[in-house]
C-alpha cells in the first residue's frame, strides 16, 4: 500500500476518533492491501495492519501484500474477533454499507469494542483517484474500445442482440481484459426503453437504434461506456432525440471542474433535456464514480451532496427512454483535472450510422 493511502486512512482514523478500521468488501480489501483473493478481511490500525484469510489464499496473500501480518482462519469471525481483542481495540470503524446484519452480530457478540458505522468517509477516500488508478482505467477503456471496434462491422440488420453481446465480451477478453465489469448490454428498437435491458434473441431491424453499454476490467480497475448507434437512416424524431441527449452529455461535461456541485452537473443535463421536452424520460442519475467497482462514489444526481474534486473519475451518461419507442444513452468517463476534466473513454459520440 502506498504512502498516500496510508496517510489518508490514518487521517480518517484520527478524524473519526476510532482506533482501527475493518474492511470487508473485496474492493476495499484490495485497495488497502493489494490482496486480490476471494476471501479476505483487513484490520487496519495506525501502527499495524492485519489481513485475515482462509487456507486457500494464504500464499497468495503473502505474495500480494507488503507490511501486513497474515492470519489464517477456519472460523472467520472467531479469528477476526481474536485479532481485535489481542490489540485491545475499544472503538472500531466498519463498512456499514457492506457488512451484513448477520456478520455484524457475529462480530458484536464476540468483542467488547464499540462498532462505529463509517459509510460516507470510507467511500469518499476511494472517490479521489491516484494517477496509477486513472492510468489503469485508461488502459481498461482502451481494451474495451478495441473490442468494440472489432465488433462494429458485425452490427447490422438481422443480427441478434444476445449474439452481439456475447461476441463483444469475447473480443474485450481477447484484447486483454480480466473480465467485463457487468453483463454487456445490447438492446435495440423499442427495447431501448429499458435502461439496463438484458440482451435478447430479438433481431435488429433497419431504422432502429442499438444501445451498447460495455466495459473492461484491467488489473482490477473498470471502464464503462455507452454508444447508441443507428442501423439505417434515422428519421427526424430519432435525430432530434439523439442530438438532445448528445447536447445534454456535452453540456454536462463542459461544466465539470473542481468546486462544481455534483447535483448541478445533473441539473445541467436535465435542463438540456427539459428544453427539448424530454426530461420526464430521463430516469436515472447523470453519472457515477468508477474505479475498483464500476459503480462507486461519487454519485451525480439531484440529491447528490458535495463538490467535484481533482482526481475524481466518474461517468456522464444522460439518457432518454420512451415506452413503446426506444431509447438513447450516451456515456463517457471523465477524470477531473485542476482546470476542468479529460475524457478517459475515447470513442467519438457523433451518431454512427451503420
Amino acid at each position: 500500500m502506498n504512502r498516500t493511502r496510508i496517510e489518508r486512512l490514518n487521517d480518517l482514523i484520527k478524524k473519526e476518533g476510532i482506533e482501527a478500521l475493518l474492511f470487508t468488501s473485496p474492493e476495499n480489501v484490495r485497495y488497502v492491501s493489494g490482496f486480490t483473493g476471494g476471501e479476505g478481511i483487513v484490520l487496519l490500525m495506525s501502527a499495524e495492519r492485519v489481513l485475515l484469510t482462509d487456507s486457500r489464499y494464504v500464499l497468495q496473500a503473502e505474495k500480494e501484500t507488503e507490511g501486513f501480518v497474515i492470519r489464517e482462519y477456519s472460523k472467520q469471525w472467531e479469528e477476526v474477533a481474536s485479532a481485535i481483542k489481542e490489540v485491545g481495540i475499544k472503538v472500531l470503524g466498519f463498512e456499514s454499507y457492506h457488512m451484513t446484519y448477520e456478520a455484524y452480530w457475529e462480530l458484536k457478540r464476540r468483542i467488547k469494542a464499540s462498532l462505529v458505522p463509517l459509510s460516507k468517509p470510507i467511500k469518499a477516500i476511494r472517490s479521489v483517484k491516484e494517477k496509477q488508478e486513472t492510468s489503469l482505467m485508461r488502459k481498461a477503456a482502451r481494451i474495451s474500445e478495441q473490442g468494440f471496434a472489432k465488433l462494429l462491422p458485425e452490427i447490422r440488420a438481422k443480427k441478434k442482440e444476445e449474439d452481439l453481446a456475447l461476441t463483444l465480451e469475447y473480443y474485450i477478453r481477447e484484447k486483454g481484459a480480466e473480465r467485463t465489469p457487468f453483463d454487456i448490454i445490447v438492446i435495440s428498437g423499442r427495447r431501448g426503453a429499458y435502461p439496463h435491458g438484458i440482451p435478447s434473441r430479438k433481431e435488429i431491424k433497419k431504422g432502429e437504434f442499438v444501445m451498447i453499454d460495455f466495459g473492461a476490467v484491467y488489473r482490477g480497475y473498470c471502464s464503462d461506456e455507452t454508444c447508441t448507434l443507428m442501423v439505417g437512416k434515422p428519421n427526424l424524431q430519432q435525430r432530434k432525440i439523439y442530438d438532445a441527449v448528445k447536447e445534454a452529455h456535452d453540456q454536462a461535461i463542459s461544466f465539470v471542474a473542481p468546486g462544481a456541485r455534483l447535483s448541478q452537473i445533473d441539473a445541467i443535463a436535465r435542463g438540456v433535456l427539459g428544453r427539448a421536452g424530454l426530461e420526464k424520460y430521463f430516469r436515472h442519475g447523470t453519472g457515477h464514480g468508477v474505479g475498483l467497482a464500476v459503480h462507486e462514489a461519487p454519485s451525480l444526481c439531484s440529491q447528490s451532496e458535495g463538490q467535484v474534486e481533482v482526481g475524481m473519475v466518474f461517468t456522464i451518461e444522460p439518457g432518454v427512454y420512451i415506452p413503446s419507442w426506444g431509447g438513447v444513452r450516451i456515456e463517457d468517463m471523465v477524470e477531473v483535472t485542476p482546470h476542468g476534466c479529460e475524457l478517459i473513454t475515447q470513442i467519438p459520440k457523433k451518431l454512427q450510422i451503420l
